[in-house]
């Protein structure tokens, strides 16, 4: 985990209850954008996330928590480095940085933030069980777009 990047759009939306910051090193032959960081992260999905995620759903339903809207769709925030997206929810308002470093030398640093603030003790007895996923989640999704810049 590192620092969330001085200067970056996620700042705006601190401070949080929770903020974590994870970020890899990427060998490629071209300049990795936020738009692509973020179509490699989420909208190719293995079966097991998408697992977890239809579990989440069938849990959070019966508490009238949104189980329709796919957050990766409600990009709030952009520019040359950084996309930003995430929901306000009546238990929890989460945002999302997918966070480009400068491409030099056939590298580039891609960083996953993630800021949560609790709206109430709902929100945080949910982040409490996601948490452990969220982290396993986001540490596989950079080391499968690490591993796939690698073997090409």
């Amino acid at each position: 985990m590192k620092n969330i990047p001085i200067s970056g759009l996620i700042e705006k939306y601190l401070p949080a209850d929770y903020v974590d910051s994870y970020s890899r090193e990427i060998v490629c032959n071209q300049k990795i954008t936020p738009e692509k960081f973020h179509n490699l992260a989420f909208n190719q999905l293995p079966k097991w996330i998408n697992w977890l995620m239809n579990l989440r759903n069938a849990i959070v339903k019966p508490l009238g928590l949104d189980t329709k809207s796919k957050f990766t769709d409600k990009v709030s925030d952009k520019n040359e480095h950084e996309e930003i997206f995430g929901m306000t929810d009546s238990h929890l308002d989460f945002h999302v940085s997918m966070w480009c470093g400068e491409y030099k030398n056939g590298k580039q640093e891609l960083r996953i933030t993630t800021i949560v603030k609790y709206n109430n003790r709902l929100g945080r007895i949910y982040f409490f069980f996601i948490r452990p996923f969220h982290r396993i989640i986001i540490y596989f999704l950079l080391k499968r777009i690490k591993n796939k810049y690698e073997r090409q």
